[in-house]
């Protein structure tokens, strides 16, 4: 184990891909504080680093899938992982090297885009605005995040045949959990009741209409299903550490910790009896 993590970390540290991970990561934490200045200082109202410091969450997911994607289907392309099955590797320990790789990339582009965040923000918005015993949990549920998508990235490209379709899948499985994490959160936004308002018709009368249910509210068992999908998938995940709007993020960390238990131990079974002809 300790040979292929030193191998899989110094082809890591090499990889142009990682560091324009970094980069890009980097870029977030950069830009989000300057946008927020630039309009604190336009409209005259303070706005605090909370309101971007975790907005790395919502980016990591698609940056971690073409990295894992494309980082791990290159041995396949060339022939890496079958020479060292050959060399007398264990198909377990492979692919937990491979995983630790992937999760080492995801925790170090988040922390990256954290430090950086905090570097530029403080001089620019100034202090946060909620304690450190709010904030402790989301700094810990982006790490988990990160760690959940680079597990999930890992079980795609390392049960894939091909460099290509282990990056068309990680990159597509990406977008599709941001498009579903999109859609329930819109859906779990509706109002129960749309409120009464006053308003003129065509000939200047006034007209007053009064409250009524929202037809397309979610209710019952329907609703629930969303809330727990939108605090399960990582796209929903992802978004509510970003904007700091879950009411649970240790709940967040429980569901992490699943995706990542369950990937790895589904992807290790997938791998080991994989044909690698």
């Amino acid at each position: 184990m300790n040979k292929l993590l030193t191998a899989n970390f110094f082809r890591m540290f090499k990889s142009k891909l990682f560091w324009a991970g970094i980069l890009f990561m980097a870029a977030v934490g950069i830009g989000f504080p300057l946008v927020n200045y630039n309009a604190m200082i336009k409209n005259d109202y303070p706005l605090y680093l909370d309101s971007t410091f975790f907005m790395g969450a919502a980016f990591i997911g698609v940056v971690l899938s073409i990295f894992c994607s494309l980082f791990l289907g290159t041995e396949y392309s060339d022939g890496t992982i079958r020479n060292k099955i050959i060399a007398g590797q264990k198909r377990t320990v492979i692919y937990l090297a491979n995983l630790f790789t992937c999760i080492l990339a995801g925790i170090l582009m988040c922390g990256v885009c954290l430090v950086v965040g905090l570097c530029v923000g403080l001089p620019l918005l100034g202090s946060f605005q909620n304690e450190w015993n709010v904030l402790l949990p989301f700094i810990l549920c982006i790490f988990f995040l990160s760690m959940a998508f680079s597990s999930l990235f890992p079980f795609i490209a390392m049960s894939s045949k091909s460099k290509a379709s282990s990056a068309v899948i990680c990159i597509l499985t990406a977008f599709i959990l941001i498009f579903a994490a999109t859609y329930i959160q819109a859906q779990l936004s509706e109002p129960e009741i749309y409120d009464s308002y006053i308003d003129m018709d065509e000939t200047g009368n006034i007209v007053t209409e009064e409250a009524e249910p929202n037809p397309n509210y979610i209710r019952g068992t329907k609703r629930e299903i969303y809330k727990f999908l939108n605090d399960f998938l990582p796209g929903g995940q992802s978004f509510q550490i970003a904007q700091m709007s879950t009411k649970h993020p240790y709940l967040l960390l429980l569901y992490s910790g699943i995706l990542i238990t369950a990937t790895t131990g589904t992807g290790i079974l997938i791998f080991r009896q994989k044909d690698l002809n």
